[in-house]
């Protein structure tokens, strides 16, 4: 059923990846997070503090310190907050990004820290690197944005040595910020009728962002030997965001987000299921 609406979705955005890229261009992924700008060095400590506070459980999830030594790829590199950890960790390390604008900052960070790295614009869909060629491809929160998710995984797949692992999250279909989304894209602004699938196709960060169910997620990394998912709940999840102008205006919504400091209280005991962040770990 979602592969066919995004069919649909993609056939009638012909020129989405365009879009994708313009988006992000504009604003790398966090970038917003960084305020010093004038101080380098703490305008990327402010994105790292935020990244990681939003979502804990990324280093766990990463284990940038078993990275020694390997061939690890990131695809997507947003503010570089990932990536800088895996340099750090002693990584024989590439990055791939689909805009100037990301692989410029990494680059910047990788000099402040006295480090080299393999960074270049590169897509997903259509990576250049051999066979078998990486212990690790690294990946979070970026393919279910480009236009062909599965032939992203795919090309994962290729790259990747045999026993080699792929750490990927993309968005999980069922969780809180999915159906707040829906709420405030479909019924609050008077389109019932809309399905979560285009509502966050159209809505969420740049055009053209998927969902999948853990079933679907399953099915994606079919070809993997070995594959583990679980999700996580997230800021998104507990209401930590920023109201447009547009949105500021209906009441139940500034209710709803009044809602933020209660929800991060029993953050602990919210079901996983609930949560929109799916982290998946699949073994070639």
């Amino acid at each position: 059923m979602g592969a066919e609406i995004y069919r649909a979705l993609n056939e009638a955005n012909p020129s989405l990846k365009d879009a994708v890229r313009r988006h992000w261009q504009s604003e790398p992924c966090e970038s917003r997070f960084g305020q010093s700008t004038a101080d380098r060095r703490r305008f990327f400590e402010e994105i790292d503090s935020s990244r990681y506070e939003y979502a804990p459980f990324i280093p766990g999830f990463a284990r940038f310190g078993e990275a020694a030594g390997k061939r690890v790829l990131e695809v997507g590199l947003g503010s570089g907050s990932d990536f800088i950890q895996w340099a750090r960790s002693g990584a024989s390390l590439w990055g791939r990004d689909l805009t100037e604008a990301s692989v410029d900052l990494v680059r910047e960070r990788l000099t402040l820290d006295g480090l080299a790295a393999d960074v270049a614009v590169g897509d997903v869909e259509a990576l250049e690197f051999e066979d078998a060629f990486f212990d690790l491809v690294y990946s979070y929160g970026v393919i279910h944005h480009t236009p062909d998710t599965p032939r992203a995984v795919a090309e994962i797949h290729r790259v990747l040595k045999p026993g080699g692992v792929a750490r990927i999250m993309i968005y999980h279909a069922r969780g809180m910020t999915v159906f707040f989304e829906w709420l405030l894209f479909g019924p609050l602004s008077g389109k019932p009728l809309r399905s979560a699938r285009e509502v966050m196709f159209h809505h969420n960060e740049s055009l053209g962002t998927k969902i999948y169910t853990k079933r679907e997620a399953g099915e994606l990394f079919g070809a993997f030997r070995k594959v583990n998912i679980r999700t996580c709940v997230d800021a998104g999840d507990l209401l930590d965001i920023q109201l447009s102008e547009r949105y500021q205006k209906i009441w139940l919504i500034r209710q709803a987000v009044k809602l933020s400091s209660v929800l991060k209280t029993v953050r602990p005991v919210l079901p996983s299921i609930l949560g929109t962040t799916m982290l998946i770990e699949a073994t070639k």
